[in-house]
């Protein structure tokens, strides 16, 4: 998981929310505690695979459309978490080591690592934005 895969689903959760109203840049970061550039790095991406609507203009703003409320949380994840380029060092160890343990270690842990990936996949493939909202709204009608 991390922030912007978090951004999205919050950003997708309140448009369904408030699925008849539009919402610029600045108001929306406001209503969703949210760093206003973080925000349109997310939202941008949200729109150009379409899974919100952008009015481009003066009372321009993001809205939710036909496909926000059923946005399955696995493929954001795989958008926002799987596909980022990520430059850091993940595994530790050397194959050229002599220690067995430093020739193999990064070959075993890339393994658990996708086993983890299917993993939260899994878990998130019968989960959507609605799902998510529909669990906010129950939480809050319980306090």
């Amino acid at each position: 998981m991390n922030l912007e895969f978090n951004i999205a689903v919050h950003v997708l959760s309140f448009l369904t929310k408030h699925k008849n109203e539009k919402f610029n840049s600045k108001e929306l970061a406001e209503l969703t505690c949210l760093n206003p550039v973080q925000l349109r790095r997310v939202v941008a991406n949200l729109s150009d695979q379409q899974l919100i609507t952008t009015v481009r203009g003066k009372d321009g703003g993001y809205k939710a459309n036909q496909y926000t409320s059923t946005v399955n949380l696995a493929e954001l994840y795989q958008q926002f978490v799987l596909t980022k380029d990520n430059n850091q060092r993940v595994y530790t160890g050397d194959r050229n080591s002599h220690c067995d343990i430093s020739k193999h270690i990064a070959q075993i842990m890339a393994r658990y690592r996708d086993e983890e990936i299917q993993l939260i996949l899994n878990f998130y493939r019968n989960k959507t934005i609605q799902d998510v909202l529909n669990d906010i709204l129950q939480e809050v009608n319980q306090i």
